[in-house]
């Protein structure tokens, strides 16, 4: 086949053909760097959800899952939603949950808008529903974000009952670890004890709580996962 010699203004003449881009097109492959349009591609199925997970547009979804998946080094679930569409939700629960934990604020954002949306997504391929809802599928229409937060808690794949298991180990949903404090222990009454001594003896403010602390003996005593803005609480 007869080809054109290079162009010695080409910036880019060592990207290969098949690896160019139209302008306005976004490789979901991840073969082609894209940082700008995908940015501005997620901002704008943003605006388009007014900032809403469950309303991302599907296109949106994965180009952000695709903006994640660019972080890591090695494709993984996240990649490979992004290339087919293909939703698997308890490997896209696990690793949205180590982006948003190591992530920057805008990563963890991004991860509970995508989040957000996937737990209303069917699994397997668009357009090739299963003939059998899973108990994944179950549990995630029937309890929505907190059993989201809980996939996260399994390394390898989910039991069958997974659905009656969240049941018997979802204590609740907080919205800051102070009210899982206030809630599931007996700080109240500690406070009011310590209070009421140190009015006794005259050392007022001279008692203070170690939050550090007890944020550690928190997170020591259940499984708390953090997700759209609530903080998730199962027994171990």
């Amino acid at each position: 086949m007869e080809k054109y010699p290079l162009n010695p203004d080409d910036r880019d003449r060592s990207v290969p053909g098949r690896e160019r881009l139209h302008a306005g097109e976004i490789d979901l492959t991840g073969s082609v760097p894209q940082p700008g349009a995908l940015a501005d591609v997620i901002f704008d199925a943003i605006t388009e959800a007014e900032g809403v997970g469950e309303k991302i547009p599907d296109w949106g979804a994965r180009v952000i899952a695709r903006e994640l998946a660019n972080r890591i080094p090695v494709p993984g679930t996240l990649h490979h939603y992004a290339v087919t569409g293909s939703i698997d939700h308890l490997g896209l629960a696990r690793e949205l949950a180590i982006h948003a934990q190591f992530g920057d604020v805008q990563t963890k954002e991004l991860c509970d808008l995508l989040g957000l949306y996937l737990i209303k997504q069917p699994a397997g391929r668009p357009g090739h529903p299963a003939d059998i809802t899973t108990a994944v599928e179950q549990g995630l229409q029937e309890h929505g974000a907190p059993f989201w937060a809980y996939l996260q808690l399994y390394p390898g794949e989910a039991p069958d009952d997974v659905v009656q298991r969240f049941n018997d180990f979802h204590i609740g949903s907080f919205a800051s670890l102070n009210d899982i404090v206030d809630e599931l222990t007996e700080i109240k009454k500690m406070k009011e004890a310590i209070k009421e001594a140190e009015e006794r003896w005259g050392f007022e403010d001279f008692i203070k709580i170690d939050q550090e602390r007890l944020e550690r003996t928190v997170r020591a005593t259940w499984d708390v996962i953090e997700f759209d803005g609530k903080f998730h609480v199962f027994m171990r």
